[in-house]
Formats: C-alpha cells, structure tokens, sequence
C-alpha cells in the first residue's frame, strides 16, 4: 500500500487529479496531524510547485456549456464565485498578516503564502473568463462574482476588514496578530476555502468532467493545507502562550457565519448529517473540520460546541427538524475525540 505522502505530497499536477477524491480531502487532516513547524511547510512549499497559466481549460470550457447537468453547472458556478473573490481577496489581505509576523520562519513561510494566492487567484480569474464566460478585467469579474455571494460572506468581509485594519494599525500587538490568523487561516481558509475546494474535488471525482478545474482545485487543496498547517501552529502557540481569549472572540463572531455557509455546500445538511463513521467522513463537513482544527490547537471543548450550537441560531430555519438528533451525539462530547 502506497503511503498518503507518496500519494499526495509528491505527485505531479496532473498526478493530483488522478487522486480519489477521498485522498485528496483527507490531506489536510493528514498534514496537520504531523504539527509541522514553519520550515517544514516551507520546504514542502519548494517541493510542490505548480503554474496557474499552464491548466488547461478549452475542454472544461466546452463541458460546462454543452455536456454538463444544470444542478451541478449551478452547483460549481455558485462555488467557484466565491473563489474568484475569495482568493484575491487572500492575496489582497495578507498584508497585515506578514507584517505582525512574530518571527523570521514565521514571516519566511508567509510570504510562500502570499505566492499561493497570487496563483490561486490568477488561476480563478482564468476559470471565471474562459470557463463560466465573466469579463476578462479582473475588477469587473469581482464584481460579477460578488453579486452572487449571500450575507454570511458580507457579514464575514466587514468583520475581516476590522480585524485586519486593527493589526496594521499596530502590528507589534501579538494578539491582534493571532485575531489575524484566527479569521484568515482557521475560518476562511481551514473552514470555508477547504470545504468549498472539496466539494468540486467530491462532484467531479467519478466523472472525467472537466479535468482542468479538478486539478487545479486539488493542487488547491494540498497548498492550503500548508496553509491551515501554519495557522494552527500559530494558534496551538498562542493557547499556550495565555492569549486563548483573542482567540476565541474572533471565532466566535465569525464561525457560525462560515459554518453555515459550509452547510450550504453539502448535498445534504451538515447539521443533520448521517450518524456512520463513513458517511461523516465521506462527507467532510465545515463542523468536522471546526472540531478537529480546535482539537488540535488545545481549544476548550465546551467553547467549541458553543461556537456550533451558535450556527444553528445564526440560521434556525434550516435546522427545523434539529430535535431529530437531539440525542444522537452530533454535538455530544465524544465528537472532539473523534470529530470525523
């Protein structure tokens, strides 16, 4: 049996959309386990480049017009839409998470970072021109995409700006650093980002449907989860260090916003999701990755399960028939054990 970093951690782009789906989904998961250190995410980040201007799109172009279902056409023009600004919106905002950076190796693996959004955010400007046919000018497809995102993202925009304009007001302020990485590496990228790139990696797993975008958002996948590596360890150190309040206000504002937005990207509700191991895992909801990311970062159990019990209350209408498995350990304690 191959080993997951033969799999995952060196295969070639087009290696990467080969991958199960499974695979690919888990490698965050994977990767975070290991408590990796700066310098060794920047390593992996040497060893795992990839070019946003070399994807092939002309195929794709094609199946989305022609061939592809109109739920699923939908489905991924509603997700990708929120990658066009979600990931400019990364590269634009990392700014004042570079700058608060706290020490050498920290600010080193930054600015790998800052390389990732710039190419992630080329690549989805290519996807939204030559694929879901926006404008070619990158403000004006902004704008297009952003007349489709709901409230929870513009809730989520306006506290982001917030926070991040508190830390370049004073970047030497460690906690308002940590508030900075709470929002930008835990809720939009550990959360939000990895739920949607696994839902288009899940929807065209058993399909040889659009090559290019599942390539690309697997090669999306495996950056990220450097990503989400280095902000845990960031937060794993400041829970330590006696900083979990800064910690805990922003995901308390912002959590709920996000899962309920990851809830979205289920094809069935995350909330009421089936009992099994298998199908929990299967799925590799927002909560999921919610819970295990607070598990690893020594957070306290019972503020994690008061962050997803505020979601239901951010969007009690979708959560109607809740009562159902009111006692079947959704949100019982032995989830943080074992969140998947």
């Amino acid at each position: 049996m191959v080993r997951w970093s033969t799999l995952v951690e060196s295969a070639s782009f087009d290696q990467l959309g080969a991958l199960d789906a499974s695979v690919i989904s888990d490698h965050a998961n994977l990767l975070a386990e290991r408590r990796l250190r700066p310098r060794d995410l920047y390593r992996r980040w040497e060893e795992q480049q990839w070019s946003a201007e070399t994807v092939r799109l002309e195929r794709d172009h094609e199946t989305f017009h022609t061939r592809l279902p109109r739920t699923l056409k939908r489905q991924l023009e509603a997700t990708i839409s929120t990658f066009i600004v979600g990931e400019y919106t990364g590269l634009d905002l990392l700014a004042p998470v570079q700058l608060g950076a706290p020490d050498e190796e920290d600010l080193i693996f930054l600015a790998t970072q800052v390389a990732d959004e710039a190419r992630h955010a080329r690549l989805m400007f290519r996807v939204g021109h030559e694929v879901l046919g926006y404008d070619a000018d990158p403000r004006v497809m902004l704008r297009q995409a952003w007349a489709r995102a709901e409230q929870e993202h513009r809730d989520l925009a306006i506290l982001e700006g917030e926070i991040m304009r508190a830390s370049i007001a004073n970047p030497s302020d460690y906690e308002k650093w940590l508030r900075c990485v709470t929002l930008f590496h835990l809720v939009t990228e550990g959360v939000l980002a990895v739920s949607g790139q696994r839902s288009i990696v899940r929807a065209l797993g058993k399909t040889d449907l659009l090559p290019g975008i599942r390539s690309a958002f697997a090669a999306m996948c495996r950056d990220e989860s450097r990503h989400i590596s280095f902000g845990l360890h960031a937060l794993r150190t400041g829970i330590h260090e006696g900083h979990a309040d800064a910690i805990y206000d922003v995901l308390e504002q912002a959590m709920p916003l996000a899962l309920v937005l990851t809830d979205r990207l289920q094809p069935t509700s995350a909330f009421l999701a089936a009992d099994s191991h298998e199908a929990r895992a299967a799925t590799q909801t927002g909560i999921d990755s919610f819970l295990r990311a607070m598990r690893w970062i020594g957070a306290d159990p019972a503020f994690s399960r008061h962050v997803v019990d505020s979601a239901r209350m951010v969007a009690p209408e979708r959560f109607e028939v809740r009562h159902v498995r009111e006692h079947t350990g959704r949100f019982a304690p032995q989830t943080e054990g074992n969140p998947s």
